[in-house]
């Protein structure tokens, strides 16, 4: 497959190493270090430096040719500007990263977005599924030292119970990935997904306190989660 990917961060970094192992991979970055750090660690990575809001930029990084774009910038006007003009392009597939939670709404297909993502985790997972790559391999360790996985399990009579992800306050520097149901079933989350008791969520965090995330969902203190059983 031909992949271009936007954003040399750690993030786009990780994802063209893997990438290019088994596909043909262009990057695009605008800061002339990290444009020369990725091409010295990532020397079969074509790395291309410009804005890739422009679409000329995007033409040179080979956009018209590609069969998938990740943008993965700390920017989510910039992501959803480089979804669009991909698609004007012609391109199959676009995921895209949201940075701030409050943007989700956004990034839809309207936008030119196919998958829209918010933790590296859910973006490898879904690229590797995709393109058939590898195994699965957290990106965590990549990321900051306060960068926490948090798994808390919603008890009966919690406030946020049958409540929609929209309507939980959570603090900004967290923000729920996914929600395992207790007849097993994985929900991706979105602002629509509706909490029930016994639900996994499965959340990023920031250096965020469980103590602050488990009092946005209504969660007494006394309460304790369930253990996880096997079989």
């Amino acid at each position: 497959m031909r992949i271009v990917v936007v954003g040399a961060g750690k993030t786009g970094e990780f994802l063209a190493g893997k990438l290019v192992r088994s596909h043909e991979v262009s990057m695009i970055e605008s800061r002339a270090d990290r444009v020369e750090h990725v091409r010295q660690m990532l020397p079969n990575v074509d790395v291309f430096e410009g804005d890739a809001c422009e679409p000329e930029v995007l033409e040179r990084a080979g956009v018209a040719g590609a069969d998938l774009v990740v943008a993965v910038t700390g920017d989510d006007e910039d992501n959803l500007v480089v979804a669009m003009l991909s698609k004007h392009y012609e391109v199959k597939t676009v995921y895209a990263r949201i940075n701030h939670p409050g943007n989700e709404w956004l990034f839809d297909k309207q936008w030119g977005v196919d998958v829209a993502v918010s933790a590296p985790t859910v973006i490898y997972g879904l690229i590797e599924k995709d393109v058939g790559f590898g195994d699965l391999i957290t990106l965590l360790r990549l990321q900051a030292d306060n960068i926490s996985i948090e798994e808390i399990t919603l008890p009966s009579g919690a406030a946020a119970e049958t409540k929609s992800l929209s309507e939980i306050a959570l603090p900004s520097n967290a923000q729920v990935m996914a929600i395992l149901a207790e007849d097993g079933t994985v929900t991706i989350a979105r602002g629509d997904t509706r909490l029930f008791a016994g639900d996994q969520i499965l959340l990023l965090s920031d250096g965020c306190r469980s103590e602050e995330i488990r009092a946005a969902f209504g969660i007494p203190e006394h309460a304790e989660d369930r253990p996880d059983h096997a079989g």
